[in-house]
């Protein structure tokens, strides 16, 4: 019993592992990808809405920069 339980969690293991790194292979950006840091008017865009959402009640903060920072991705790179 106890040897069939370990193979099923190696199993298990091996195929959530290989699911992980099918999947990040076709994954748009990686984290090692900084190309967006060259982008001045992209990296301009960001930390004027950080900024102005310093100024906001913490509440607000939140929703403001990530819709705000996702419209500065559509705006830079169609995403």
């Amino acid at each position: 019993m106890t040897t069939s339980r370990i193979a099923l969690f190696a199993l298990a293991a091996i195929l959530g592992f290989g699911s992980l790194v099918g999947s990040t292979s076709s994954s748009h950006a990686y984290t090692t990808d900084f190309r967006w840091a060259n982008n001045t008017g992209y990296v301009n865009c960001v930390q004027g809405v950080n900024q102005r959402g310093q100024a906001m009640r913490p509440q607000m903060r939140g929703p403001y920069v990530a819709e705000n920072t996702g419209r500065c991705n559509k705006m830079f790179y169609g995403r």
